[in-house]
């Protein structure tokens, strides 16, 4: 059983005590305690009586420090929320009480703690007037006890209460695979960068490759302790310090996320969220903070009429996952405005927005991974294929398709497939990826594969970095030298690639496949020209014309502006396609091209 637990409550009630009584370890810090007050997150930890060892986090219960304590319980399994006996409720307990909630925690223990300082009838009002506290924000009653930190009352009694909860805890990935919020950063000698955070969804073992974000570089794990034990695999959901390889310390900073390359992650400042039942969302647009992770920044919130939704436009782009809660805070104040889930996490197109508004109503009260697949595909006609679990019943449906790493609707891709077929339609229409992925509002990577598979019925190819109708060979086939050697080619132009003044690796094989394929022309005396620009000087020298007329090379010099270094071996290899036929120094026009041909 692995699990993380942390503590919640106001100022001064004891928390920092609590996990000392319960652990054996002093989370404060020389500073924290010269102050008597907790301003940032402190770790901990103890073991079960199978040798299993539980997270403890110890969160700042002053209000000017709830967001460090946002930061501290978005990944926990159970809250300890801790009401002093000599003071009894107060405004913070309640707002972390509402954020702990807000951010998805539903097993918490009830800690009227100081039960040393007040007599017994004081302090069964106190836990009765908490547990009614916790009814109205949560509409449930939690577990409670009495305990005090400072004569171990019942601490023996709250470690095993805990630790039954934690047996009946039901965690409800939402297949985001291993994931890490960064809470702290720092350097080790020896090791170099290393991040701290509550691991979540996935293991991780020494040698992975994983993204950090909201950068999307790519890093390396070096080394892996967890409670001061050095691992070779750490497992969720534990507290985990990650020796990290390929970035600075400068790099990082709480609220970045470390991830598996195959993990959901998006980056993005603009987040679809699903407020709770019975918001208000009668109000004007407002600006808020955003906790989610270990992050926490200012965010536009925008209510979308007559829904629980809502839109957040965020300060900054953020590292954030489908499903994930989060909070928002009152700006500058530590009241709780919103709880809410991530329901959509990058940009629609306009005419999409209604569609998706009726989606995201129709979603389920509990969210599922399949939920967020269903979503993009009747949305989109798209989904990443790593979003599809093991069994899933799009796997075996005829209604869909592999294509890539992408699940596609064979609806959706017929659809697309003649969008793109008309588009390029017509004489001498080319368009880039992007282009076609731009004009149709269509994902990148989708875009590509539906080309490849028209490409592969020979309907289209790629000219020139640009998708046009038509089989034939295509450039995206040549791989990257014969791509390169192509586009020297053309950058000589008129003046032709001679391929024995040139050094090339392998260049000889290209050259004979690049001929072989219709990209190049050659020329006598080991001149190239790129096939489209001879096409062009033939008809330049030939517009005009009829079959049996003849021209002299004086015309076909002032027509093309070539000097007699390259007119001979172009009139040559014009006769040798049976273009012309020489006649002492004239040549005779044997056939015309055709006046609608262009270059390829």
């Amino acid at each position: 059983m692995k699990a993380v637990i942390g503590t919640a409550g106001h100022v001064d009630h004891g928390k920092t005590a609590l996990i000392k009584a319960l652990t054996g370890i002093t989370t404060a810090r020389p500073v924290e305690q010269a102050r008597g007050m907790t301003l940032d997150l402190g770790f901990a930890h103890f073991d079960d009586d199978d040798g299993n060892t539980v997270g403890v986090i110890d969160v700042p219960g002053h209000e000017r420090f709830i967001r460090n304590m946002v930061a501290g319980v978005w990944s926990l399994d159970l809250v300890l929320l801790v009401v002093a006996a000599d003071e009894g409720w107060m405004p913070m307990t309640t707002d972390h009480l509402k954020v702990a909630h807000a951010m998805g925690i539903r097993n918490i223990i009830l800690c009227i703690n100081k039960s040393d300082t007040v007599d017994t009838e004081t302090l069964a009002l106190v836990e009765e007037d908490a547990l009614e506290h916790c009814l109205a924000i949560t509409d449930e009653i939690p577990e409670s006890i009495t305990v005090s930190a400072l004569t171990g009352e019942n601490i023996n009694a709250l470690r095993k209460m805990v630790l039954r909860q934690l047996r009946q805890v039901e965690r409800q990935p939402l297949g985001h695979s291993a994931h890490l919020y960064i809470d702290r950063v720092f350097t080790v000698n020896g090791i170099g960068t290393v991040v701290t955070g509550s691991l979540a969804d996935g293991s991780l073992k020494i040698g992975d490759r994983l993204k950090m974000y909201p950068s999307g570089k790519d890093v390396q794990v070096r080394t892996l302790q967890s409670y001061h034990r050095n691992l070779d695999e750490a497992e969720p959901v534990s507290r985990v310090a990650v020796g990290l390889k390929g970035v600075t310390r400068k790099e990082l900073e709480r609220g970045c996320c470390i991830a598996g390359r195959d993990a959901l992650c998006q980056v993005t400042d603009r987040l679809f969220v699903r407020l709770e039942e019975g918001a208000d969302t009668s109000r004007r647009n407002r600006e808020v903070e955003v906790a989610l992770g270990t992050w926490n920044g200012l965010a536009r919130l925008v209510y979308i009429k007559d829904t629980r939704l809502a839109l957040l436009k965020l300060d900054k782009p953020v590292p954030c996952f489908w499903g994930q809660s989060m909070a928002m805070i009152r700006h500058g104040g530590s009241e709780l405005i919103h709880s809410g889930r991530i329901v959509w996490t990058s940009d629609v197109a306009m005419h999409l927005r209604k569609r998706l508004q009726a989606l995201l109503n129709d979603l389920p009260e509990t969210l599922a991974p399949s939920d967020q697949l269903r979503l993009s595909l009747d949305l989109n006609g798209y989904a990443p294929l790593a979003a599809v679990a093991d069994g899933d019943a799009f796997i075996d449906s005829s209604d869909y398709l592999a294509l890539g790493d992408w699940l596609v609707s064979r609806t959706f891709s017929e659809a697309l497939r003649e969008r793109i077929l008309k588009l390029l339609d017509g004489e001498g229409i080319a368009m880039t990826l992007v282009e076609l992925s731009t004009r149709l509002s269509v994902n990148v990577a989708v875009m590509e594969q539906v080309l490849q598979g028209l490409k592969d019925e020979d309907k289209i190819r790629m000219s020139k970095d640009a998708w046009m109708a038509g089989g034939g060979a295509s450039e995206d086939d040549l791989g990257h030298d014969g791509q390169q050697l192509l586009g020297r080619i053309r950058a000589a132009g008129k003046d032709g690639f001679e391929a024995d003044k040139e050094k090339v690796v392998g260049g000889q094989k290209l050259l004979r496949n690049l001929v072989r394929l219709g990209f190049v022309v050659a020329f006598e005396g080991k001149i190239y020209y790129a096939t489209e620009l001879y096409d062009q000087l033939l008809r330049d020298i030939l517009a005009g014309f009829g079959e049996g007329e003849r021209f002299g090379i004086n015309l076909a010099r002032e027509r093309t502006g070539l000097s007699r270094k390259y007119i001979i071996p172009l009139l040559n290899k014009m006769e040798l396609d049976r273009w012309v036929r020489r006649d002492d120094n004239d040549r005779i026009v044997l056939k015309l091209p055709d006046v609608h041909d262009k270059a390829a």
